[in-house]
């Protein structure tokens, strides 16, 4: 960062006491403010305090030459308070910091450099928890040994000026949750937003948090999310927001691989080769053993070639089926799907990874294929006019999508006779998910006498069937 930036830190102030010093301090000790490298306006609002707290106050104004007191007569809120913050920063970055929390030493050596990025507007890290003794920690979902939690908190964050200058600045009307309909408004805006693994932000928790013993009614959370809702439908947006976890950058988040199987013996180890081969590394192996009638060839294949994969066994209930079992089984942030006789190429999952880690606006990924078949196959008609010649693909083994995605669509559609990754692509659309495809050749796609699109009136069928159901959709639109 140039040294001429300033970054302004915004804290609202109501009855808080001596730990009023430990928050201030842990800002002046990031090394970029100590080194002076960057420089600091730390802007107290006092919202409203008691006496003891008034005066406090006009104490640490004495000592801190950085610190910058405003007064509200009335206590107003903290958004109100946040807001005659944001009304007299100066600073090029803005960030915040509750009274009786903390930074960690490295907050502003961990986010300083992706707000360099010009398609970064917001950068942030986990909260973790520390409790004072005797006090229980909330109800919240932790990592068990970090206490560390992902989680929307102003105090981890390190904000652009440019995003309060455009209008977004916090909801004054409501006592609670101000911060979560902000969060929702970058989304809903599309602001460039990272969020690290590490840690940028201490919250102590004690007798008197505002919120921490706090019910989703008495916080507002319903309301946050009608007017999110509202505000979606008066700007026509279709598209779903993405999750928190979506603008995590993982270092390598997990993939996991589904492979539904059925007698598949005879293709299966080429098909875990190339998962094997995968450059990237961070992946787990799921496959679905959808009833094989070959006395367990399939299953031994996939044991002795890959042993650490998952290796599940269900009746015979079809390829979506298994599909589903599969991922209702994975851990990954991200789902692959490869059928038992296709093939990836080696960096196919880290091309896709890398595509969705740097676009967390978009639901799912394909990528173009190339076609191959056994010498002696004679294609039925309706393949013979499918490109021979690399294409974009949609089928399962070309797909990467994140796991909430698929979970919000219920998964593939095991009704359908065939067409069901026809269908999965039809509700992603129609759900607003947004896509992209990686123009290369990532997949080799084989056609064989067993392949489930070689029964043309199976597939006609299917079809036909999804055919049905858009046009259902349809009339159902125009209805309402």
């Amino acid at each position: 960062m140039k040294e001429e930036k300033m970054l302004s830190v915004i804290t609202p102030v109501y009855n808080n006491g001596e730990e009023l010093y430990r928050a201030i301090n842990s800002v002046l000790q990031q090394v970029e403010i100590s080194r002076g490298q960057l420089a600091v306006e730390i802007i107290l609002i006092n919202d409203g305090s008691n006496a003891r707290c008034c005066e406090l106050l006009t104490h640490i104004k004495g000592q801190y030459p950085q610190v910058i007191l405003l007064n509200h007569e009335e206590n107003r809120g903290p958004a109100a308070a946040r807001n005659t913050g944001l009304k007299h920063a100066r600073g090029e970055l803005t960030s915040f910091i509750d009274g009786d929390d903390e930074w960690p030493e490295n907050k502003l050596t961990l986010l300083l450099p992706h707000l360099d990025d010009p398609d970064t507007s917001v950068a942030g890290g986990k909260v973790r928890y520390v409790a004072a003794n005797g006090t229980p920690m909330p109800n919240m979902l932790f990592d068990p040994e970090t206490q560390e939690i992902t989680h929307v908190h102003l105090g981890a964050i390190l904000v652009k000026r440019q995003v309060f200058d455009s209008g977004m600045t916090f909801d004054e009307n409501l006592r609670y949750s101000e911060d979560v309909n902000w969060w929702l408004l970058l989304r809903e805006q599309r602001q460039g937003i990272v969020l690290l693994e590490e840690t940028t932000l201490i919250y102590h928790v004690h007798g008197n948090n505002m919120s921490v013993e706090k019910t989703p009614q008495e916080l507002d959370l319903l309301n946050v999310l009608r007017h999110s809702l509202r505000r979606r439908r008066e700007t026509k947006q279709s598209r779903p927001l993405p999750q928190i976890n979506d603008f995590r950058r993982f270092c390598r988040p997990l993939v996991s691989v589904i492979i539904p199987l059925y007698n598949g013996a005879e293709t299966i180890v080429r098909t875990l080769d190339t998962v094997k081969q995968q450059t990237y590394e961070s992946i787990e192996l799921i496959v679905v053993d959808d009833g094989s009638s070959d006395d367990g060839a399939g299953r031994q294949l996939v044991a002795e070639h890959y042993p650490t994969a998952t290796l599940v066994t269900t009746p015979n209930r079809g390829v979506a089926a298994a599909r589903n079992t599969g991922a209702g089984l994975a851990s990954g942030k991200y789902l692959a799907f490869l059928d038992q006789d296709d093939e990836w190429e080696a960096d196919k999952t880290s091309a896709q990874v890398a595509y969705l880690n740097a676009h967390p606006y978009v639901g799912w990924v394909t990528c173009n294929q190339t076609l191959h078949a056994q010498e002696e196959l004679v294609l039925p008609r309706h393949l013979l006019r499918l490109p021979t010649d690399e294409h974009r693909s949609f089928v399962p083994s070309a797909l990467m999508l994140r796991s909430h995605v698929l979970a919000s669509l219920g998964g593939f559609d095991s009704s359908l006779v065939a067409g069901d990754d026809t269908e999965l692509i039809v509700n992603l659309r129609n759900a607003g998910f947004e896509e992209a495809n990686i123009e290369r050749p990532l997949l080799r796609k084989w056609w064989h006498q067993n392949n489930g699109t070689y029964a043309s009136d199976k597939m006609r069928a299917g079809l036909f069937e999804i055919l049905r159901r858009q046009s259902q959709r349809k009339k159902g639109a125009l209805v309402r």
